[in-house]
């Protein structure tokens, strides 16, 4: 009677986890998030293929391996972080379900992403992005949605037949296959188009291999471009925003253009023409994010315009600029920072009094006195 209590337990373990584990957000999800009160904010995402979607007010959402609830916890908390609501009330749903798919990176022919079919082992999806002759199948990376990370010896499959080195793949999952030492590749990886490997002869600087791999992305970080080199402890960072000339590169160097943080953004409002949300830049400025809004209006209050900056202890900040000193050259430019809030004030409209009418009825009264008296 124990054993068989035992195995009841046992199952009904084995299908809590298997539904909490159903219930996890994919890569190509559509979610439907409601945020309580505001229509803007409430509409479908579709989590893109690095698990993330963009999100109004509070940028990029890291989503995939996160339940409903997981999800909806986190938007909340950085929208009350954020001081855009106190409390706000959200709610995560998953409207349609992305096909499952594994991803392979690294030293392939043809990465990127693979329908996962039923019974798929680390080997059948290397199979599909056929690994180059420089991939080192003796340290494959293997990334779970759950955030588990291993590096496998696939050799022992390949040449031993070693069943533990070909794992079961899951929905999901992220495959990195590594140049061998001395190879004649280099890798491009990050916030590009086309991530992946090329030959050494036609990506022999920087500028080349980017070029090679799309460009970057919008959302790439270009002032923190990585430089992975065998004899080197250390990576080579570049500022590509500020880079003279170009970098020459080395056979098996390793790219990495990373993305940048969450809130990377500018809130501008008052009078402007385009008051709302202006996509930060690099080294942007007050009057570079106002132009972003479409310019201010004709009436609006230059000389006593105010940055509301976020703190780390959950204040803010706040910055009275005279932009008219600024156009007159008298005074420098004001930097901004992701997060910022620009204020430009229009002239309070002018209430009418009381008495308004009464002066008015006697205004009139004025004029026919005096024309009746003529």
């Amino acid at each position: 009677m124990r054993r068989w209590v035992g195995l009841l337990a046992l199952c009904i373990l084995w299908l809590l986890a298997w539904g909490q584990d159903a219930s996890r957000i994919l890569p190509g999800d559509s979610l439907r998030v409601t945020v309580e009160g505001d229509e803007s904010l409430s509409r479908v995402y579709v989590v893109d293929a690095t698990g993330a979607f963009r999100m109004p007010l509070i940028g990029l959402v890291q989503a995939a391996g996160r339940t409903p609830d997981e999800l909806a916890a986190e938007i909340a908390r950085r929208l009350r972080e954020g001081q855009f609501y106190r409390d706000p009330k959200v709610t995560v749903e998953i409207a349609q379900r992305a096909e499952a798919k594994v991803t392979v990176q690294g030293a392939v022919r043809r990465g990127g992403d693979f329908t996962l079919q039923a019974g798929w082992r680390l080997s059948d999806a290397l199979n599909q992005a056929q690994p180059a002759d420089t991939a080192d199948l003796s340290a494959v990376r293997l990334e779970r949605l759950s955030g588990e990370r291993v590096t496998i010896n696939h050799l022992k499959f390949v040449q031993e037949g070693d069943e533990s080195a070909d794992p079961l793949l899951q929905p999901g999952d992220r495959i990195f296959v590594p140049l061998r030492a001395g190879g004649r590749s280099v890798l491009v990886l990050g916030a590009v188009r086309t991530p992946g490997s090329f030959e050494y002869d036609e990506a022999k600087t920087l500028i080349q291999a980017l070029g090679r791999a799309g460009g970057t992305l919008p959302e790439a970080e270009t002032a923190r471009i990585q430089i992975r080199r065998a004899n080197r402890a250390e990576p080579i960072t570049v500022n590509l925003n500020t880079l003279q000339g170009d970098v020459d590169l080395q056979p098996g160097d390793q790219i990495t253009v990373p993305f940048r943080s969450a809130r990377q953004f500018i809130v501008v409002r008052g009078g402007v023409n385009r008051a709302g949300i202006v996509n930060y830049a690099e080294n942007m400025t007050l009057t570079q994010a106002i132009e972003a809004a479409g310019g201010p209006k004709a009436n609006a209050l230059l000389e006593r315009v105010i940055i509301l900056r976020p703190t780390e202890r959950g204040r803010q900040q706040r910055i009275m600029v005279n932009l008219l000193e600024v156009a007159q050259g008298t005074r420098p430019d004001e930097p901004l920072l992701p997060g910022d809030t620009v204020e430009v004030p229009e002239p309070p409209q002018r209430r009418a009094s009381a008495e308004e009418p009464l002066r008015i009825l006697w205004l009139i009264l004025s004029i026919i006195y005096l024309v009746t008296r003529r």
